[in-house]
């Protein structure tokens, strides 16, 4: 076996070591909450948001820096992010944050 070979199974056997170990998340919404509100994940996990964004549009307003952003979800009943760097982020509903319709969530840096 040459170099090469060894260096694609080596590759390709930690992606798949990192992706089976990768968790969903489920925040679902409604009323003027989310639930959980706050999560713990680890960088390559994903988090889906699930209710009715043309009702409570989802922004993230703060990350770490690196992390991938998205604002004002305002279409669809679902929306998937992946997360990528650790650190804290905090989201909000565009609409109702006032009325304390806001979340968070922490990510290691892995499981």
């Amino acid at each position: 076996m040459n170099r090469f070979s060894i260096l694609f199974i080596v590759f390709f056997g930690f992606v798949a070591a990192t992706s089976a170990s990768a968790t969903t998340h489920i925040v679902k919404f409604g009323g003027r909450k989310y639930t959980p509100k706050t999560l713990t994940v680890a960088v390559g996990d994903t988090i889906i948001w699930q209710g009715d964004f043309e009702e409570h549009p989802l922004t993230l307003t703060s990350a770490p820096k690196g992390a991938p952003g998205f604002a004002h979800i305002e279409k669809g009943s679902s929306f998937r992010y992946v997360v990528t760097v650790a650190g804290n982020y905090n989201y909000i509903c565009d609409e109702h944050e006032d009325e304390g319709m806001v979340g968070s969530f922490t990510a290691t840096a892995s499981h």
